[in-house]
């Protein structure tokens, strides 16, 4: 997959978190999604890994980067599993609290 394509989805992703009712902060270097206590990164990792999104649970996590990996999700599976996987995962660990 090229680099557009992973532009792409990770904007996809960032459209995800906002339509879900998450808000855009920037937090240090990072810009970060919140929801309540929750600091949300979508990311992709290299190396076979995919696209995942990262999770603080205070602001002052999300200050010294403390951040641990949701499920990954890889390229392979194209664009729309992605997607619709990440919005499970944010529905059953984040939405549901």
């Amino acid at each position: 997959m090229n680099d557009m394509n992973k532009d792409k989805i990770l904007e996809k992703l960032k459209q995800l978190l906002l339509s879900l009712g998450f808000i855009e902060r920037r937090v240090g270097i990072n810009t970060c999604y919140v929801m309540g206590s929750t600091y949300c990164m979508p990311s992709f990792v290299g190396g076979g890994i995919g696209f995942l999104i990262e999770y603080a649970h205070s602001e002052e996590e999300a200050n010294k980067n403390w951040y641990g990996d949701g499920e990954a999700f890889p390229l392979e599976i194209g664009e729309e599993a992605i997607l619709a996987g990440i919005r499970a995962e944010l529905h059953d660990s984040i939405l549901e609290l």
